[in-house]
């Protein structure tokens, strides 16, 4: 344990903390039903970045901590996730961001994908600025977990089941990370709602 301690560069109590925030989950429910290093079985080819130079970058403890023991995939679900020496620092109204890849929904079509530097915050680039997509990034693959693991719980063939599966996954992303949920043209709101108004 002290050779780990001294790897990451923080005391053992910090550590023991972050690493239960990390394996832990956002909240007591989601500890109980998700494992997030069960997103890795989604992942296909994926990086671990440096924990300490992250930190020198400006991220919060809990996302270092997911990008160099969990890591990032290169690419995933039209997201494509930079290397360390890729990042881009930028700044929005005043705001500090770092640029960490895009996200190319359609072929024409490429948002900037940015972490809040201080909040972790992650946002992508839109037509008013940037658009909110989750608090921190290790919530945005959780929620990814979320998705797929949910998914296997419904016949996704019968209108009635995605219908149910839609409205769960709402409830369960509404309760980790409200702010997510809460513009009805935001990403995560408008890929719920083609389950629960499918007809």
């Amino acid at each position: 344990m002290n050779t780990e301690i001294k790897n990451h560069g923080i005391e053992g109590k910090k550590l023991k903390q972050a690493l239960k925030q990390l394996f832990g989950l956002i909240s007591e429910e989601a500890t109980m039903e998700y494992n997030i290093e069960n997103i890795k079985k989604y992942y296909d080819d994926f990086r671990l970045y440096n924990y300490d130079n992250l930190i020198k970058q400006g991220f919060i403890e809990s996302d270092a901590l997911f990008m160099s023991q969990i890591g990032v995939p290169y690419n995933f679900l039209g997201f494509t996730f930079f290397g360390l020496e890729e990042f881009k620092t930028c700044v929005f109204s005043d705001e500090k961001y770092i640029q960490v890849g895009i996200f190319r929904p359609h072929d024409y079509t490429s948002n900037e994908i940015y972490v809040h530097l201080g909040s972790g915050k992650v946002v992508k680039e839109s037509e008013n600025g940037v658009g909110f997509l989750n608090r921190d990034l290790k919530t945005f693959f959780l929620f990814h977990l979320i998705f797929f693991q949910e998914a296997k719980k419904y016949n996704l063939k019968e209108v009635e089941e995605c219908n149910t599966y839609g409205e769960e996954v709402r409830i369960k992303f509404e309760k980790i990370d409200p702010e997510a949920m809460k513009n009805s043209e935001g990403y995560w709101s408008t890929k719920v709602e083609e389950y629960e108004e499918m007809w």
